[in-house]
């Protein structure tokens, strides 16, 4: 498409994949992205055609612009195809795929009666600890205050539980 006279080059509108689209952070993302114009948008729901998606169809600019693809974080053919094309990507979906995927193994282990679960982990196992400085060097010696985690009520600080 060329520009009118005076208008100056156009613009390549990109294409960008913001993960678990339907969730609450993720929905403002999207709508965000579309009211900017400047985007055509995939994104990653489990379900296109559940009603709790319908929210984001309304959007402005989604008619045109909006692509929903039925996706599971943890099956990469799923992803692949809805990042196919895209010039960037919002990656929105990290706690619950944590959390429900360690209660599920935890579940399935219960279920068949495993004797010794060992869950190796991640950053979060190093982060909460009242007695380290802003600037403290973690290494394979730091844990997180167990007691501190445990006893930490905030849905944010839940996750460390897991961890």
């Amino acid at each position: 498409m060329e520009a009118a006279a005076g208008e100056g080059p156009t613009t390549t509108m990109k294409t960008v994949c913001v993960t678990g689209a339907g969730g609450f952070v993720a929905s403002w993302l999207v709508e965000r992205l579309l009211a900017g114009g400047r985007y055509k948008i995939h994104g990653t729901v489990r379900d296109p055609g559940d009603a709790k998606n319908a929210h984001l169809l309304g959007l402005d600019g989604a008619a045109e612009r909006l692509r929903l693809f039925k996706a599971d974080l943890l099956d990469f053919g799923s992803l692949a195809a809805a990042i196919a094309g895209c010039d960037g990507v919002f990656h929105t979906e990290l706690l619950a795929p944590a959390v429900t995927g360690t209660m599920n193994i935890l579940r399935a282990c219960s279920d068949a009666h495993v004797r010794r679960v060992v869950v190796v982990s991640s950053l979060s196992a190093v982060m909460i600890n009242p007695d380290w400085g802003e600037c403290k060097v973690m290494d394979e010696g730091c844990w997180s205050d167990v007691d501190l985690c445990r006893t930490t009520k905030s849905r944010g600080q839940s996750h460390l539980r897991v961890k």
